[in-house]
């Protein structure tokens, strides 16, 4: 990679199910890679917290125990914070609040990878329910998460596209869905809260960031100031990756600077 990575705050260790290298071994290839501003954010889906397979409870205390120290043993090399990324965060309110009121997290990504009462986007049949309908919720979903406001931005906007057009080849009339967007955004702005572009979609069938620049765009020009960049990189091989495009990208959307956060405040850094 010639191009600098300024930052790189979306992505997950072996502390989330899905993640394949140690906390450490993902801040080494960060330092390595020459990225500025880091934040690991391990999985916490609300939802899933007690699933069997994977009950969330013991990493999820892991990570407040191994991140803090590593993110003093690396101070001279790498600006890092204690991040986490929590999903679906409306659909148990009093675990929730426990979770936010029990660790002290840096930077919270709020995201929403399955609509309340169903699975997943990418374990969805699309033969056999409407992509339509659950786009519909998703974004009303959104919504009130963002009136929630618990969050300090939003992540992966749209996600189910990753799997609905990505994987699976179906076309979906984003047109519709604009006014609901733009309420999202501005509750966002209102709220004092901010928007993540994930660069994962570059290196997938998608082929583009979520959300793309139009999107990133639109937010700008709702008064939107708070945006951070993210390779949702779940192993060491992905980190830093689509970075430097997506820098460009929020250039030409009107961004000259991107959100960094400690103690759940941005601080800002010129691109």
């Amino acid at each position: 990679m010639d191009e600098k990575i300024i930052m790189d705050l979306h992505n997950h260790s072996a502390l989330s199910p899905d993640g394949k290298n140690e906390p450490e071994e993902m801040v080494r290839r960060a330092v390595e890679l020459g990225i500025e501003y880091y934040s690991l954010t391990d999985h916490l889906e609300i939802n899933k917290f007690y699933d069997e397979e994977y009950p969330y409870e013991e990493p999820v205390k892991r990570a407040s125990l191994i991140i803090p120290p590593l993110i003093e043993k690396y101070s001279g090399k790498i600006k890092m914070s204690y991040g986490v990324e929590l999903g679906q965060p409306l659909q148990d309110m009093p675990l929730t609040n426990r979770m936010l009121s029990s660790y002290k997290y840096d930077f919270i990504i709020g995201s929403l990878h399955m609509c309340n009462g169903w699975e997943d986007f990418y374990l969805l049949d699309y033969t056999k329910v409407s992509a339509d309908m659950l786009m519909g919720l998703y974004f009303e979903e959104l919504l009130e998460m963002a009136r929630w406001g618990e969050f300090d931005v939003l992540g992966h906007l749209t996600y189910p596209l990753r799997y609905i057009t990505g994987e699976s080849g179906i076309a979906i009339d984003m047109e519709k869905y604009l006014p609901i967007i733009k309420e999202i955004f501005s509750t966002l702005i209102k709220n004092g809260m901010g928007i993540e572009i994930n660069t994962s979609g570059l290196r997938q069938k998608i082929g583009k960031a979520l959300p793309d620049e139009y999107y990133v765009s639109i937010y700008r020009q709702l008064g939107g100031k708070i945006l951070t960049i993210g390779s949702d990189a779940h192993c060491t091989e992905d980190l830093g990756k689509g970075v430097a495009e997506c820098i460009k990208m929020a250039k030409r959307a009107g961004f000259d600077s991107l959100a960094f956060y400690k103690n759940r405040k941005p601080e800002f850094i010129k691109i």
